[in-house]
């Protein structure tokens, strides 16, 4: 989880948000903080603001900055916080997370006060080429469907590129002054471009550090598939990732909304 917060910041040109924050914001809360180190890195950036992580797990470090608190919370539930109490909302990576997007950006709305911003950051389980370099019979393609087909067995899409749920969403709960950027995530070093082969090469890593936890879950417990074709189809994925000459990338979405100023 560290390793991709360091590569979807470099995705984002080295910043945490896109959205047009003043200098003078109070109040952050990062949902499904994870590590914890976004929230750690935007009260570093923002020392007068109090930033607040959820998640439902305590994995976050003791020490960080005296402006930030980790909180257990759960998304999905109702929301206990106060109503326009929020200058900004941001969420990453809660891909297969979320059984209602539109309920969650709801519960942003309320939560943040006229004028307040909220930032999604999601990305698909859908490896996509430009040239054609991706095989037909590619294990790249099986892990899109091996999400695609859980995720819908869960209740809780894989898809929020596809479905559109970020802009859809958004609008839905009653944001305006929309703005979204579509990033093609490369995966391995393959790029020409020295900014992209870096970004891909910490994609690869970051895949690479634990391949199996990405994808146990989903295929023993959740799709009830034999573990020895696990491990073989890992073996095949972890090859394609490395072969140059397949140029295969994650198509990755960030929205950011405001809710109206005479909310």
């Amino acid at each position: 989880m560290d390793m991709n917060h360091h590569f979807m910041t470099l995705c984002l040109g080295g910043k945490l948000h896109l959205a047009p924050l003043k200098d003078d914001i109070e109040r952050v809360l990062d949902i499904g903080t994870a590590t914890g180190l976004w929230a750690i890195d935007m009260a570093d950036a923002y020392p007068n603001c109090e930033v607040i992580g959820t998640d439902l797990s305590p994995i976050q470090p003791s020490w960080c900055p005296p402006n930030v608190k980790f909180e257990i919370d759960d998304l999905e539930e109702p929301w206990t916080y106060a109503p326009n109490s929020f200058d900004y909302i941001h969420i990453r990576y809660m891909v297969g997370s979320v059984s209602d997007w539109t309920k969650l950006f709801r519960q942003c709305y309320t939560a943040l006060k006229p004028g307040g911003w909220l930032e999604t950051y999601e990305p698909e389980a859908d490896y996509r080429s430009d040239d054609d370099t991706i095989p037909a019979d590619a294990a790249l393609y099986v892990w899109r469907d091996l999400f695609a087909e859980g995720g819908k067995k869960l209740g809780r899409p894989f898809t929020p590129v596809t479905d559109d749920v970020q802009r859809k969403g958004v609008i839905e709960a009653g944001f305006t002054n929309m703005h979204s950027k579509t990033i093609k995530v490369p995966i391995g070093g393959w790029p020409a471009d020295p900014k992209l082969k870096e970004i891909g090469q910490w994609s690869q890593y970051t895949l690479e550090q634990d391949l199996e936890g990405f994808v146990l879950y989903m295929w023993s417990t959740v799709l009830e598939r034999p573990l020895d074709e696990m491990h073989v189809f890992l073996a095949k994925f972890r090859k394609e990732m490395r072969t140059r000459s397949i140029h295969s990338y994650l198509p990755q979405v960030v929205v950011w909304a405001q809710k109206p100023l005479d909310a």
